[in-house]
């Protein structure tokens, strides 16, 4: 079984083929760059036909199992993670992946936009989960005030839709989105006097 070892901020980061063209990343490797602790918890949160145990081979040239993850997961470990890299890592991880191609035949930020389609949803489920009463213009704002901080951010003087950003605006804009979804919680939660939409705005203007 083929390995290639790739190396992301100082963490040496392993892929498997674990079928002809198709990467995995072994999982002790991703959550020790992400900097969660917890492996087997992280891993029982997964799909589980995307969670297999290959052999690979260790820094003292072992052989040893590990268990590897799917590049779908290897996304999904991302979005678990707080570390304020993590957008970064994903940057890196689509930018393996489109070299190594895997058994799809997708390009790596091809999966990553299909799993930033269920990053998305799983935001708005914890923005509904968070208000007491919900309605249609707190999704909209939500996503306005992601759209807008990282047009901003990237230069452009009008608002860029999600539909047409570039990987590095899509990563930017899951981090900032999380953080927005969690700040309305907040202001609702201890009726706090703030603008939402400012204090985002702000804190990415640094």
């Amino acid at each position: 079984m083929n390995i290639r070892t790739e190396n992301w901020n100082g963490s040496t980061i392993r892929f498997v083929d674990k079928h002809p063209g198709e990467w995995w990343g072994v999982a002790v490797d991703i959550c020790r760059a992400l900097e969660l602790h917890q492996v087997t918890r992280a891993l029982k949160s997964l799909p589980s036909d995307g969670v297999t145990t290959v052999k690979a081979i260790d820094s003292m040239g072992r052989e040893q199992q590990v268990n590897a993850v799917s590049p779908k997961n290897i996304y999904r470990l991302v979005f678990k993670s707080r570390k304020k890299e993590a957008t970064a890592f994903q940057d890196w991880v689509f930018d393996v992946l489109e070299s190594l191609r895997h058994a799809s035949g997708l390009e790596g930020f091809q999966v990553f936009r299909m799993l930033d389609k269920e990053h998305q949803m799983e935001a708005m489920e914890r923005l509904r989960e968070s208000l007491r009463q919900p309605v249609k213009v707190d999704y909209i704002k939500a996503n306005t005030i992601a759209n807008k901080t990282v047009s901003t951010l990237y230069g452009h003087p009008k608002m860029v839709k999600k539909g047409a950003m570039s990987p590095e605006m899509l990563a930017k804009r899951q981090a900032v989105l999380d953080d927005t979804v969690d700040l309305m919680a907040t202001v609702e939660r201890f009726g706090l006097d703030l603008s939402v939409s400012e204090t985002v705005y702000g804190k990415y203007a640094q």
